[in-house]
């Protein structure tokens, strides 16, 4: 199995724990240009996450979350600044925005909450 579908895999993984959780996906893989894209944008009561869905087979390149570099926050803040332009209704007062982290090594899950600050 190549690593787009590995990738992709774990991405459906991932939704469904999300839902699990009770949240409801409004989006998936929202691209925003050359900035890239989010995996899963969820939405809980009055919380909204962007989730950024990391997934491995082996440790042998470290943990999923390390992939989170610094670039990739910003990549994120972007993406997700375009999608509140676009979605005027989550840019309020009456929304806590956050973003997430879900790795999946094997068959782990692993929910890291508020990984951009």
């Amino acid at each position: 199995m190549n690593n787009h579908t590995y990738g992709t895999q774990g991405e459906t993984l991932a939704k469904d724990y999300i839902e699990k959780q009770g949240f409801t996906v409004i989006e998936q893989n929202f691209r925003y240009g050359r900035y890239g894209e989010i995996d899963i944008i969820g939405i809980k009561d009055t919380l909204l996450v962007f989730f950024e869905v990391k997934t491995r087979h082996t440790l042998a390149y470290g943990n999923p979350s390390y992939a989170i570099t610094h670039k990739k926050k910003k990549a994120l803040r972007a993406v997700a600044t375009y999608f509140l332009i676009q979605n005027p209704h989550y840019n309020s007062k009456h929304y806590t925005l956050r973003f997430d982290c879900i790795t999946i090594l094997g068959q782990t899950i692993e929910w890291i909450q508020d990984i951009v600050r």
